[in-house]
């Protein structure tokens, strides 16, 4: 099987990425995946993990943590969803190179990405699984999401990975990633999103979370409403396992914000770790900053040097998050999809670039309630335009339009992303502001084809000893 036959075979599978069915979605049982691990030998219990729920700010802690490991001798694996430009990007393993201490590392692009090779010889081997499962009854078919997880199982075990950082993709209860034993769980801010699958109100919703909970854990969880936290404390006492709390047990001061990220001193469950540096903007990666910090602590008996902390933190990169990739006009791009994402980013361009002129290219996916976002974006632009990516899920620029015009004075229709995009970068006067925003798909459409357009790499290759760690953030992928 090659790697274009073995992406043509997962695309076959039944995907809800792509073809949105809340009654199937919430008929999917975990049954199912432990089935499929049980045929390849169970390669989730192979390796230490660490789960990650949430509504929002999962992929950043994954990240987080994951750049830190990144700073230890261990062999490291990452599993994310949805990818921005590439498939491989999903899953990645990690192994420190041979260089001195005092040098901190980031991978050169797509070099720790599951290799088209691996990829295809993991695919066939899951193909025989789910092909023995087909043949019991078609009910038993796993899905584009299970194969793809099972996938980055079957990698990590075959790579001798020590820990994987496991990002859930939709719920916890009953999301493929929960048939793990994990060491960690932590729990991002819980918000409404994807109501017609988990449910109408936070405390329905984080009992889907929740379901990530289990013996012999050590749980961590962002600030959350009250009602939330007694849900997650619930489920704690039953399992027997105690809930720390951002906020209470472990907290994060932000000691400077700008648009090179974020200044803090980090109160761990263990330590204290001052004079961080993160380059991700936005406030609300102080605290998932601090959660990562504590899901490290959690992993070691013999506590955490500063120097992981610091050298980790100083070169995360997490594409599509509050990313500059244009200074003049600044452009900014961040997928907030749902209504929590979207108050984040508009506090930060309230807080960082307030008077600047903003003007919003916005896509949706069918599925997001636009009146939210209209609220807290929309009147913060002097012009909005709509477009849409070529995601089969994505909602019709038209009909975006319309529910935005409440909102703004200016909103218009540009259906193609690129020449909305071009257009708005040349009408613009040099100190306005462009954020491109809404659905993931329609960012990672956005910088794939301008990236290929001029033939630049998505991530910087560096090596990075500390006085040079801001100059990846700052450098624009598409000057």
């Amino acid at each position: 099987m090659t790697y274009e036959q073995a992406v043509a075979y997962l695309d076959a599978l039944t995907n809800y990425e792509r073809h949105h069915d809340s009654e199937a979605m919430r008929a999917v049982r975990l049954e199912r995946m432990q089935d499929l691990c049980r045929l390849l030998g169970d390669p989730q219990r192979r390796f230490r993990s660490v789960l990650i729920a949430g509504t929002n700010g999962k992929g950043s802690i994954a990240a987080m943590l994951y750049s830190m490991l990144r700073q230890s001798s261990l062999r490291v694996g990452l599993y994310t969803s949805p990818h921005l430009e590439d498939l491989r990007e999903r899953i990645r393993v990690w192994e420190r190179p041979a260089l001195s201490a005092a040098v901190s590392v980031r991978p050169v692009f797509g070099n720790d990405w599951i290799s088209e090779q691996d990829f295809a010889s993991m695919m066939e081997e899951i193909r025989t699984a789910v092909e023995t499962m087909s043949s019991r009854s078609t009910e038993n078919r796993p899905t584009y999401f299970e194969v793809l997880t099972a996938c980055a199982f079957l990698y990590f075990s075959r790579r001798q990975v020590s820990v994987a950082v496991l990002e859930v993709g939709m719920g916890g209860r009953l999301d493929a990633t929960n048939v793990v034993e994990q060491a960690i769980s932590l729990i991002g801010p819980i918000d409404v999103d994807h109501a017609d699958v988990l449910g109408t109100d936070r405390d329905t919703i984080a009992q889907q979370k929740a379901g990530i909970i289990k013996p012999n854990q050590t749980v961590i969880t962002s600030p959350q409403d009250e009602s939330v936290l007694q849900v997650l404390r619930h489920s704690c006492e039953s399992h027997g396992v105690a809930l720390f709390v951002c906020g209470k047990d472990l907290n994060v001061e932000i000691e400077n914000h700008s648009p090179q990220g974020l200044e803090v001193a980090i109160l761990g469950i263990r330590g204290l770790y001052p004079g961080i540096h993160i380059p991700l903007i936005g406030r609300h990666q102080a605290q998932n900053a601090a959660v990562a910090v504590a899901a490290l602590e959690g992993l070691s008996s013999l506590g955490i040097p500063h120097s992981m902390v610091e050298r980790g933190l100083a070169t995360v990169y997490w594409p599509g998050r509050l990313e500059q990739v244009h200074h003049r006009p600044l452009v900014l791009m961040d997928g907030a999809h749902n209504s929590h994402a979207a108050r984040a980013l508009g506090k930060t361009l309230t807080e960082l670039w307030k008077g600047r002129r903003i003007h919003l290219l916005l896509g949706l996916s069918s599925d997001k309630t636009v009146n939210a976002i209209g609220e807290l974006l929309g009147r913060l632009a002097v012009s909005v335009t709509c477009t849409q990516s070529d995601h089969p899920r994505a909602m019709a620029a038209p009909v975006l339009a319309e529910h935005l015009t409440p909102f703004c004075q200016d909103v218009s229709v540009m259906a193609n992303p690129i020449d909305a995009y071009t257009y708005l970068l040349n009408a613009l006067e040099p100190t306005d502001m462009i954020v491109v925003t809404g659905s993931f798909f329609l960012i990672g459409q956005l910088r794939a084809s301008l990236r290929h357009a001029q033939n630049i790499s998505p991530w910087v290759a560096a090596t990075d000893t500390g006085a040079e760690r801001s100059s990846m953030h700052n450098t624009p992928v598409f000057p």
